[in-house]
């Protein structure tokens, strides 16, 4: 078959054509953004317009939808994340089409622009991209491998984050293998929440012995777990308390593992297990029991009690390790995976050397600089300080301070110094 003759421009596109060239080279910028905006504008100029000394213009290009792929490739290295993070959003809407796209050199230009993004510097841009592609529920081979498992790998967690929890892409093996890595803190727990956990994963995490992780697999509705799994998980789980809760409120609990939980939960989860109707007469008689036989011994637990003997011990504990020389950071750590707040806060009030208030002030801030600020008080490293911001102060993973390349504070002395001092004042004030 004979190739088709290519159709000769009519004088009117020829004048349209340079009127394009002539707009692109002017140094008029509102004329070169509706220019770099417009769908009809032909390839060539686009291309020429992604080379604008202005940013704007080449966002507009970034942005239209009509840009060719050498020009995205082009984009994808702009000295501008504002741009780079434009492309990202386009070029990963057009995924799911890629699979029926019939130009080879298509389908291998869009993959390396997304690969060449996923590798960004800029922890920003990798983000938006992950979060573009997050919820692609198809994509074809070669863009898994080298782009959805790259974001999935990544050290930062607002980049790994949102695809360990939504991309239905991750296989279990992959999924598996970055548990088993000690991936990023907030990783695993992302994992757990996934849709649809299976029991290979779920092994998998209840392993890593990542408490919070855990936690969250225990309350996610549609995880799989193992009854001999379980099993092991509540027979270790006595002096984990950030687990109880989340054991006790496991939906399909066998009556078995209610009455075990019943011998070492607090009074008041012992009565929501009461209160479940899906573990048979038998354990929920036996349930009924044991909060009686609490409440006939410590009849003060009908009050309350019990969480105020809970913070009076973590106090007296921490005080006296403080005493003799445990109160590592290690120790610290643990206590913070476990949930034991109360500990953790009379701990950093002994090593800081701070009031009370100050510590509770700084610890409860949703100010990462003022949380740092305690950890650098307290002497305890910066790793230490990213676990603190995410797991007892609940700052966002994206809005956490991170260590310096070298694992330092992100912060000056000064500037960490002030944070000290601000807290401080306001304290005394309030005395």
């Amino acid at each position: 078959m004979a190739n088709k003759p290519k159709r000769r421009m009519s004088d009117a596109d020829k004048a349209a054509y340079e009127q394009a060239k002539n707009i692109a080279a002017s140094t008029n910028l509102a004329e070169r953004r509706r220019l770099a905006e417009d769908h009809l504008t032909p390839p060539e100029i686009l291309f020429f317009l992604a080379e604008d000394d202005n940013s704007e213009i080449r966002e507009a290009v970034a942005a239209n939808t009509a840009t060719p792929r050498h020009a995205d490739q082009f984009l994808a290295k702009d000295e501008s994340e504002d741009v780079r993070s434009i492309v990202a959003r386009k070029v990963a809407a057009i995924a799911p089409d890629l699979s029926s796209e019939r130009r080879e050199s298509i389908r291998k230009l869009t993959v390396e622009v997304l690969e060449t993004l996923a590798l960004d510097h800029v922890d920003r841009v990798r983000a938006v991209l992950a979060d573009a592609v997050k919820d692609l529920p198809d994509a074809p081979p070669e863009l898994i491998s080298r782009v959805i498992e790259v974001l999935a790998r990544d050290t930062t967690l607002s980049v790994s984050g949102p695809i360990l929890e939504h991309s239905p892409l991750l296989a279990d093996e992959l999924l598996v293998e970055i548990i088993r890595n000690e991936p990023v803190a907030g990783a695993i727990a992302a994992i757990s929440r996934r849709q649809a956990v299976s029991e290979t994963v779920s092994d998998a995490v209840i392993g890593a012995e990542d408490d919070a992780a855990i936690a969250q697999l225990l309350g996610n509705k549609s995880a799989q777990i193992r009854e001999e799994t379980l099993d092991e998980l509540i027979e270790n789980a006595a002096d984990r308390p950030v687990l109880h809760r989340p054991l006790v409120t496991r939906p399909k609990l066998l009556g078995r593992h209610a009455l075990s939980l019943a011998r070492f939960v607090g009074y008041a989860l012992v009565a929501e297990l009461t209160k479940r109707a899906d573990l048979g007469a038998e354990a929920s008689a036996q349930l009924a029991r044991e909060l009686e036989r609490r409440l006939e011994e410590n009849p003060e637990l009908a009050d309350g009690t019990e969480e105020s003997e809970i913070i009076l011990t973590g106090r007296d504990r921490a005080m006296k390790m403080f005493e003799n020389g445990t109160l590592t950071e290690e120790a610290v750590r643990d206590a913070v995976s476990e949930g034991k707040r109360p500990f953790v806060l009379a701990a950093l009030e002994c090593v800081s050397g701070l009031p009370e208030d100050a510590v509770h002030s700084l610890a409860s801030s949703i100010n990462p600089k003022a949380v740092v600020a305690l950890v650098w008080k307290a002497g305890y490293s910066m790793e230490f300080a990213v676990q603190l911001q995410l797991r007892l102060a609940n700052i966002p993973p994206e809005k956490a301070l991170k260590p310096t390349e070298d694992g330092g504070f992100p912060l000056s002395d000064d500037q960490m110094s002030w944070q000290i001092e601000l807290v401080s004042e306001e304290t005394e004030k309030e005395d």
